[in-house]
């Protein structure tokens, strides 16, 4: 049971899901790939593909796929997306 007259303790509270609660790495590398795979490219290592977690989506996706051309990075972003 609660008390309505006691004021709340709290008026957030926060979670860093990401890499605390969860660690999502291995679903982003997969996503990565599968995105360049889609557009086109050649899939990218595990590796280069977790490297580029945390950098902008942008540089990201364009440093997981160098070979997909420019024009593509639209494409390449909505897939990942």
């Amino acid at each position: 049971m609660t008390d309505s007259n006691r004021p709340l303790r709290f008026d957030l509270i926060a979670f860093d899901w990401d890499g605390t609660l969860y660690d999502s790495t291995r679903l982003i590398v997969r996503c990565i790939q599968a995105a360049v795979i889609d557009v086109g490219g050649a899939k990218p290592s595990e590796n280069d593909a977790a490297w580029v977690i945390g950098l902008g989506l942008a540089e990201a996706l364009a440093r997981a796929a160098p070979v997909v051309p420019e024009e593509k990075y639209p494409q390449l972003r909505a897939r990942y997306l």
